[in-house]
């Protein structure tokens, strides 16, 4: 059984709410549920407690229930979970249920799908408490390249899907951002498609699709770390 979340490239899609091309080999969508609510689809998923829709940190039987997600080939990773700024409880009480989810993940070797809105500095900080778990990925970021570059250095991926308002935004981190840190995502964004935001990578970067999946799909089997998590891949995606 294969160490490699996946053997072959694939049009991934890094972060999704909406499952689009389940009949299609080649599209590869990484479905994030939200613990307790969500049955898991028949690919590849996360499980996390989104800071939007809890205010409780995790109770013991939501951890056992995390653990039990991961224990599975198919959760690859734990979240979406974070902070935001603008919605949700109090930044404390956020920050406390993520750490609770965190602790989950340090003890798994879990590598980690962030949610952040306008709490890079409180993030940062927590992330400091929790040195051990190795990959984290702040999913869906929009803000600028300078800040985009702290948080690689301070050890995130960044994910990105095209903004509609500010078009110019994605080619500005597509350049800015080392190759070996990028996924790309549709999120929850309706009626868009993964291989249309691949074009759009292609066009902005002027290198072919398939060179873009070959990058994204490996930088995926350095995320997913299933060596260091204990997992095997033993499904075909």
């Amino acid at each position: 059984m294969s160490k490699l979340l996946f053997n072959r490239p694939v049009t991934l899609d890094f972060h999704t709410h909406k499952v689009r091309h389940q009949d299609n080999p080649n599209i590869v969508e990484i479905v994030s549920l939200h613990l307790g609510k969500d049955d898991p689809p028949e690919g590849p998923y996360t499980v996390g407690k989104h800071p939007w829709w809890t205010e409780d940190i995790l109770s013991p039987d939501e951890a056992n229930e995390m653990k039990a997600h991961f224990g599975s080939t198919n959760c690859v990773a734990l979240g979406e979970m974070g902070l935001d700024n603008l919605k949700g409880p109090s930044m404390q009480v956020q920050m406390d249920i993520l750490r609770s989810q965190l602790q989950v993940a340090d003890e798994l070797n879990a590598a980690v799908i962030i949610h952040c809105v306008r709490a890079y500095h409180q993030l940062l900080q927590v992330k400091g408490e929790f040195p051990s778990i190795k990959n984290w990925c702040i999913h869906g970021y929009g803000r600028n390249v300078t800040l985009a570059l702290q948080l690689i250095d301070a050890g995130f991926y960044i994910s990105l899907m095209p903004q509609p308002h500010k078009p110019e935004k994605f080619s500005e981190l597509l350049h800015a951002i080392p190759a070996n840190r990028i996924f790309l995502e549709t999120d929850s964004m309706p009626d868009v498609s993964i291989e249309n935001i691949y074009l759009q990578a292609s066009n902005a970067l002027g290198i072919s699709i398939e060179k873009l999946k070959d990058q994204f799909t490996n930088n995926a089997n350095t995320f997913f770390d299933y060596e260091l998590a204990g997992k095997n891949r033993t499904v075909n995606w």
